[in-house]
């Protein structure tokens, strides 16, 4: 159902049509290249000034960076553990800003330096409304290896203890990047039987809580197929354990996973405010996001300007659902904004080259719409001035959807992720972060329920699934 192949180009999204700068093409090194004099300009060397030492605020939710940074730090996020077959130790600590800041984690290895590794340690997935966090390490000098299935290898950090465990190797399985939910499942329920299930169109595959050491892989039911290319997942919940695979192109795969049977189920998304024609072009974070707030699914699409365009204006529409509903029709529109209606006024003056003109709302590009996780009609995007460029700076506008207003800007670093496409996701994860000692937790906001649970009870209770094909 869904594979490891690269999107097709879209706006926002580079193709081998798009060339980089000069300089951006010197600049963009992989984490094994150690052709560069010194480690200074290497992106994923150097995390943000902010965040770091922790100041023990946690705010309800933030904005998290995919990748991570090769940084030895310590705080009271600080979780680590041994690996005795691979050697060492694995370090992660987790530096947080409130968005539009964009929270970021630090990794440190004893038995490994960076060029150890293929690839910086990435984020697979984050639990919905807890406090997990599924990491993706890939051991190997060339960046080659990120291919090699027996290269990864996969944790759990989990916020509310810290602590890292070290999952087993799913083998032959791939978890794909936008595929996996991490899912609670209640004591009094079974994990149901491997036997009498009709394999047909997909699978889930799961350990028998994360402190065991097998997986299992159990099938589901596709009663009618339909197109569907994963680009993210939601943990929606509740006694059955119902997870949402999104196509943010076309529909929603709804999924009890804790049932005896597990079938999937499809719900459409509303209709696109992007013309039609452009819907299977490239990667569709881009321009669209779905959050599960509260009892509601939200979702954002955006209609950016054509690239070859002289006019640089904007639509975004902001769309919510109840959890649970079945039929396309219940979708409900909460916001619609043209980028005209903003004054330009609200967008303060932001830091460019000395020679360079200021931009505003109406010359830079924009892209990867990422809701607030409150409900406050908050929608983060990405700008630069040119998305191929690696070069310049970039920023995250929190946009007012309701009042039509900027509300706040924040410098993000364009040397970690190319295009917009690709940058940051937002996480509950802060809300579950142990406090620096004297530190104030926020409390919890209205509108928005979250769990908590113990450490080693917390990790029993919950399971990795990923949906993938034969």
């Amino acid at each position: 159902m869904d594979g490891e192949d690269q999107d097709p180009p879209a706006y926002g999204y580079l193709d081998d049509d798009d060339d980089l700068m000069e300089e951006d093409v010197e600049d963009d090194q992989s984490v094994s290249d150690e052709s560069v004099d010194g480690e200074k300009d290497y992106p994923y060397l150097n995390p943000p000034p902010y965040g770091y030492p922790d100041d023990g605020e946690r705010p309800p939710f933030v904005l998290i960076e995919p990748n991570a940074y090769f940084a030895n730090r310590d705080n009271a996020t600080t979780a680590s553990c041994k690996i005795r077959d691979l050697g060492g130790t694995f370090k992660v600590t987790f530096c947080t800003a409130h968005p539009p800041l964009v929270s970021y984690l630090c990794v440190h290895a004893t038995a490994f330096d960076h060029t150890e590794f293929a690839v910086e340690p990435h984020v697979i997935a984050t639990e919905t409304n807890g406090s997990l966090i599924l990491l993706r390490f890939v051991i190997g000098r060339d960046p080659s290896h990120m291919m090699s299935i027996a290269r990864r290898q996969y944790f759990i950090y989990d916020a509310s203890v810290p602590s890292l465990k070290h999952l087993p190797h799913p083998r032959f399985h791939i978890f794909y990047e936008h595929t996996v939910a991490i899912v609670r499942k209640c004591n009094r329920r079974s994990q149901g039987s491997r036997k009498d299930h009709h394999y047909s169109g997909g699978f889930i595959l799961r350990p028998h809580g994360l402190i065991q050491k097998h997986w299992s892989m159990l099938p589901v039911v596709v009663k009618s197929y339909t197109s569907h290319l994963t680009s993210k997942t939601l943990t929606i919940g509740g006694d059955k354990g119902t997870v949402a695979w999104v196509d943010l192109s076309h529909n929603i795969l709804l999924c009890d996973v804790l049932d005896k049977n597990p079938n999937l189920r499809s719900l459409e998304l509303p209709p696109p405010i992007l013309p039609t024609d452009a819907l299977d072009l490239g990667n569709p974070r881009s321009v669209r996001d779905i959050a599960l707030l509260g009892s509601f699914i939200k979702y954002v699409d955006l209609q950016p300007f054509p690239v070859s365009s002289t006019s640089h204006t904007w639509k975004a529409a902001v769309w919510s659902i109840k959890a649970g509903s079945s039929s396309p029709k219940d979708w409900h529109m909460d916001y619609l904004l043209d980028s005209t209606e903003i004054p330009e006024s609200s967008l303060p003056k932001l830091r460019v080259d000395e020679d360079a003109a200021q931009p505003t709302l109406s010359t830079l590009h924009i892209g990867l719409p990422v809701l607030s996780l409150l409900d406050d009609g908050i929608v983060y995007f990405l700008t630069k001035i040119d998305y191929r460029s690696i070069s310049h700076v970039s920023w995250v506008l929190a946009v007012d959807m309701r009042n039509k207003t900027v509300q706040k800007v924040a410098e993000f670093s364009s040397r970690r992720t190319v295009g917009l496409a690709v940058g940051y996701s937002a996480s509950r994860i802060s809300n579950y972060l142990k406090g620096a000692p004297g530190a104030k937790q926020n409390m919890k906001r209205p509108g928005i329920s979250f769990l908590r649970s113990s450490s080693k009870k917390h990790l029993r209770n919950c399971m990795v699934i990923n949906l993938g094909g034969p």
